[in-house]
């Protein structure tokens, strides 16, 4: 058998790609988010795509697929929920058209606190803000905050971060707060192939940095970063306690629906 060639497609602006070489890269791209359970962000889809020697691994490669994807959503060839993004947000009071209203969004939003009698307090922090909606999609649906540090964290969000800890450890004289690293490992580096790059100089903490190239938390694949959060807050629970408080919840809302319903029938 011949060897494999493979295609490594030039996305410089001087350089453009042949119709059969775009209509490659949408049927790769369509293939990628068919395969991903939720959203993924685009730096994601960028280093999948490197990794599969489809862009070259620069800035400029970035942007050009930036552009495509605009194109491609624009006539529907990628759909617009497709990716997540964290940086567009609106500040809103939640209004509502009647008590009868107010009263069914509590009932849809109604969730006991099912950490009360755990043996822990866990929060997930994470360095970019880029994927902090798919870090918090699995957290919050156990009950788990996030917290994003945005890579340099500020004294205020420390010490907020502090009192929360405070607040629900009681006493921090006498309790242990343990930070355990979930990405990216060494090991996660070489199992998943990771695609590394040279380290900033511009960035203060590079004259400190003794372990070569890095690699952005964005080149791991979605799907392994929810397994990851997931994983890491299931073992620490208690499961009878767990199965115990979710009776006590849906006992609740069911009690919040009878009077609903009370107050529809007045």
């Amino acid at each position: 058998m011949g060897a494999r060639q493979t295609k490594v497609y030039e996305t410089s602006p001087t350089k453009r790609r042949t119709r059969e070489q775009m209509s490659e890269l949408l049927a790769a791209i369509q293939g990628i988010l068919r395969g991903e359970d939720g959203q993924i962000t685009i730096r994601h889809l960028f280093y999948r795509l490197v990794g599969q020697r489809l862009i070259e691994k620069i800035e400029k490669a970035y942007k050009s697929l930036c552009a495509h994807l605009s194109r491609w959503r624009r006539l529907e060839e990628i759909a617009w929920s497709a990716f997540a993004d964290n940086t567009r947000w609106h500040i809103r009071q939640p209004t509502f058209e009647g008590v009868e209203d107010a009263l069914k969004n509590t009932v849809e939003n109604y969730r006991r606190n099912l950490w009360a009698t755990q043996p822990f307090y866990i929060e997930v922090w994470v360095e970019k803000d880029a994927i902090a909606g798919i870090v918090a999609g699995t957290a919050n649906s156990w009950g788990v905050p996030v917290f994003v540090c945005r890579g340099f964290a500020s004294l205020s969000s420390l010490y907020g971060a502090a009192n929360t800890f405070k607040r629900a450890l009681r006493d921090d004289f006498k309790v242990d707060v343990q930070f355990i690293r979930l990405a990216v490992t060494r090991e996660q580096i070489q199992r998943l192939r990771l695609p590394t790059r040279p380290v900033k100089t511009s960035d203060s903490r590079a004259k400190k940095w003794r372990g070569g190239e890095c690699v952005e938390l964005d080149t791991m694949p979605p799907a392994e970063i929810r397994r990851l959060v997931e994983d890491s807050i299931t073992q620490h629970i208690d499961r009878r306690q767990w199965q115990a408080m979710k009776r006590t919840e849906e006992m609740e809302r069911e009690s919040l629906c009878d009077f609903v319903r009370a107050w529809h029938e007045r």
